[in-house]
């Protein structure tokens, strides 16, 4: 049997998880603000539902991966005070994945729209 307090309660969390970010996160907020504008065009333009499933999963994908990096970054910041090489390549690598992420998505969001534009 599902309980709905539980349920009420972890959406709960996760609404104040994502208004946190949405508080202190630059990068998240741009990225949201990305995704927003892509979702814009997507009510606008109309486009195929299959390319609407692409457009959603590749901006979504940027916002789950900031998020992950988000955490990595504090996670390691709470586990050791001093500086270490091991944490820097870490976050930067975690940070490589999100840019890479999002050039890909840039990428996806051109050449779906481009037809529509061009």
């Amino acid at each position: 049997m599902i309980d709905i307090k539980k349920l009420v309660k972890s959406f709960k969390f996760a609404g104040e998880g994502l208004f946190h970010l949405l508080r202190t996160e630059q990068n998240f907020k741009i990225e949201a603000i990305g995704a927003m504008i892509v979702g814009g065009l997507i009510v606008y333009i109309q486009p195929t539902t299959i390319e609407i499933v692409i457009l959603s999963m590749a901006t979504g994908s940027v916002l789950v991966m900031e998020i992950m990096n988000t955490v990595l970054e504090r996670l390691l910041d709470i586990l050791t005070k001093r500086k270490s090489k091991n944490f820097k390549a870490l976050k930067d690598m975690m940070a490589a994945a999100v840019l890479l992420n999002a050039i890909v998505t840039v990428f996806i969001v051109v050449v779906i729209f481009k037809k529509y534009f061009v």
